[in-house]
C-alpha cells in the first residue's frame, strides 16, 4: 500500500474519531461517564433513564423518552385511519390494568 493512501485512511479515520465521539473509560464494574456534550445532546445532562442494547456490535445507549417516542410514533401509523389515537390506547390499555388488579 502506498504512502499516500496510508496516509488519506489514518486522517479519515481520525476524522471519523473526531466527529462526535470520545473516548471514556469503562471501570471493572462497568461503569462509565458519558460526557456532558453527549448527555446535553440527547436531555441527560442532569442524569435520567436510558435504554442499553448491543447493535451490529455497538453499545448503543438512548433516552427512554427518545425510544417511547419512537414506538408512538410506529405505532401511530397502524391507528391512522381507525379514528383512535395512541394516546387513548394507551389510556384504554392503562384502564385494563388497573381493572385487573
Amino acid at each position: 500500500m502506498s504512502e499516500a493512501l496510508v496516509a488519506r485512511r489514518k486522517c479519515g479515520m481520525k476524522k471519523i474519531m473526531t466527529q462526535n465521539a470520545s473516548t471514556v473509560r469503562i471501570a471493572s464494574n462497568g461503569r462509565l461517564s458519558l460526557p456532558t456534550k453527549f448527555r446535553r445532546q440527547v436531555g441527560l445532562e442532569n442524569g435520567g433513564v436510558a435504554v442499553v442494547r448491543v447493535e451490529d456490535g455497538e453499545i448503543r445507549i438512548r433516552p427512554v423518552k427518545a425510544v417511547v417516542e419512537e414506538i408512538q410514533n410506529l405505532a401511530a401509523q397502524y391507528f391512522t385511519g381507525s379514528g383512535e389515537t395512541v394516546e387513548q390506547f394507551l389510556a384504554d390499555r392503562r384502564e385494563e390494568a388497573v381493572s385487573e388488579k
